[in-house]
């Protein structure tokens, strides 16, 4: 089984190529950010250790996790968004490697780790290849605005604390350029995806 690391800036379209493998070459793949998410769920261990640095308003009314009003206080300062990171990051961490022990054990040809922050967690060691999705800064930015997730100076401030697309691109093994449609990204997806994965 081959682990490909998949990363990118907020608003690349990493998440778009890593479904692109699954759904058309049946990768299996490990969304860092649905993991993060069930690392808050209610009555959670990190979900109270986070309402308690942060305050009751990062809850919604039933309990769970504000995001957006999170990532609003967690990208303040950077002691807020290490206290964030040192909560959530190892229980992510401990499920990605669950999740790549299950897909080994499946049979699957290709495991794909979709992490924004793949270098951050220290993960980029523990994958065969690295794939870095990359956009122009305003198209990503329109795109997660589009979501509705984050206020452009949220956006902002988390494309300030990533890795830079640079650095990202000299530690990559393959670069994906998404500044296209929908088409033009399946198109170079499905090509990298069929040259590093071995057929058969």
């Amino acid at each position: 089984m081959l682990a490909i690391g998949l990363t990118g800036n907020v608003g690349s379209g990493k998440s778009t190529v890593a479904a692109i493998w699954q759904q058309r070459r049946g990768a299996a793949v490990i969304d860092a950010d649905r993991l993060g998410s069930e690392a808050v769920a209610p009555g959670s261990e990190a979900l109270g250790r986070l309402a308690a640095h942060f305050g009751e308003q990062v809850l919604l009314p039933d309990g769970s996790l504000n995001r957006r009003r999170t990532a609003e206080l967690a990208f303040r300062t950077d002691t807020d968004r290490q206290v964030l990171n040192s909560i959530v990051h190892p229980e992510i961490i401990r499920r990605i490697g669950l999740e790549m022990i299950e897909a080994r054990r499946s049979g699957v040809k290709a495991v794909v780790v979709d992490a924004a922050l793949i270098f951050e967690f220290g993960f980029d060691r523990h994958v065969d290849v690295l794939v870095v999705v990359d956009a122009p800064r305003e198209l990503a930015v329109e795109r997660m605005l589009a979501k509705g997730k984050m206020d452009r100076e949220t956006v902002e401030r988390v494309l300030a604390i990533q890795l830079p697309p640079e650095q990202m691109k000299e530690k990559a093994d393959y670069v994906l350029r998404n500044e296209g449609d929908l088409e033009d990204l399946e198109k170079v997806a499905l090509e990298l995806y069929d040259r590093v994965v071995p057929a058969g």
